[in-house]
């Protein structure tokens, strides 16, 4: 399928057909479906000014389809007629302005919105890419109900689980889940039910020694997770690293506060102070940041504090 990345909050405009109309400086013959990709950049200022909150916006992932049915070429006057379609606020510019739009000038007209139920981590490209969407759906779906062989083996001391997850172009990410535990008994049902966070990426290399503290806590050697990530493949992943409560709780809360940041010295800010954090404030962050309404502000709440971001 043919995919196009969009900054957010277009990537959300999107899919929830407020915006009919794509402005490209470029055109292509291919009409049809359209996956439609969120870029990991973020512009928070412009989510903001635009009533979206950033936090609450998909970033780096495949969000829902879309159906291109034409694109037309567009002129000043056409521009300025379809700002209710395009829904950009930008001047038509001159071509000597240096600005986008800008001649030439492309209204790729958009059709059939569909959102996905959950987004689907992907690397994005320039123009229009190809990406195998059952692949990518496929590792998603196996990961996050853990169709794999051999299954998780529940173990009260050690609740969170760990998978190396193969890319499709190659390197992995990581998902990490928190079982569930009910009346002093694990509960033998998908993790990804009660907490789960997927990361890859420059924030994942950016965090890698963090990742292999908690390994190391738990009688892991560093080898073992490249291993891992390279024994399965997406029909089969290996078997999963089980982290003890303390150790794996630090881990959730550096992937969940570093996954939006792309400065390496803000990761970085992060890591080390969750990692100085005492047991008790561990475990409090990690309540407010994981669930409940108000996970996303405490989140950015804890950025802020460890990152100054």
């Amino acid at each position: 399928m043919k995919a196009l990345s969009f900054h957010q909050p277009r990537a959300e405009q999107v899919v929830r057909g407020e915006k009919r109309m794509d402005i490209r400086t470029w055109q292509v013959s291919y009409r049809g479906v359209l996956a439609v990709h969120a870029s990991s950049v973020r512009r928070d200022a412009r989510c903001r000014a635009l009533g979206y909150d950033p936090d609450a916006l998909a970033y780096g992932a495949l969000i829902g389809t879309v159906q291109v049915v034409d694109i037309v070429p567009l002129d000043k006057a056409a521009y300025e007629a379809l700002r209710g379609e395009h829904l950009l606020d930008e001047p038509f510019p001159s071509a000597s302005s240096g600005h986008r739009p800008g001649p030439p000038c492309y209204g790729w007209r958009l059709a059939d919105p569909q959102r996905f139920d959950t987004p689907l981590p992907y690397r994005g490209r320039m123009r229009l890419f190809e990406v195998n969407l059952d692949a990518v759906e496929t590792t998603r779906r196996v990961v996050s109900t853990y169709q794999v062989v051999p299954p998780p083996e529940p173990d009260p001391q050690r609740p969170f689980v760990l998978y190396a997850v193969p890319e499709e172009e190659g390197g992995y990410r990581v998902a990490l889940y928190q079982w569930m535990q009910r009346n002093g008994e694990q509960e033998k049902r998908a993790p990804g039910a009660f907490w789960g966070i997927e990361l890859g990426g420059d924030p994942l290399r950016a965090v890698a020694d963090h990742l292999l503290a908690a390994l190391r806590a738990n009688d892991y050697k560093a080898t073992d997770l490249a291993r891992a990530a390279g024994a399965g493949g997406a029909e089969r992943p290996a078997a999963p690293f089980y982290l003890d409560e303390l150790s794996g709780l630090r881990l959730a809360l550096i992937l969940t506060a570093v996954k939006p940041l792309t400065r390496h010295d803000r990761i970085e800010a992060i890591g080390q102070g969750v990692q100085a954090m005492s047991a008790e404030e561990a475990y409090y962050w990690f309540s407010k940041c994981s669930a409940g309404p108000g996970a996303s502000r405490a989140q950015k709440a804890l950025r802020i504090l460890l990152a100054d971001e």
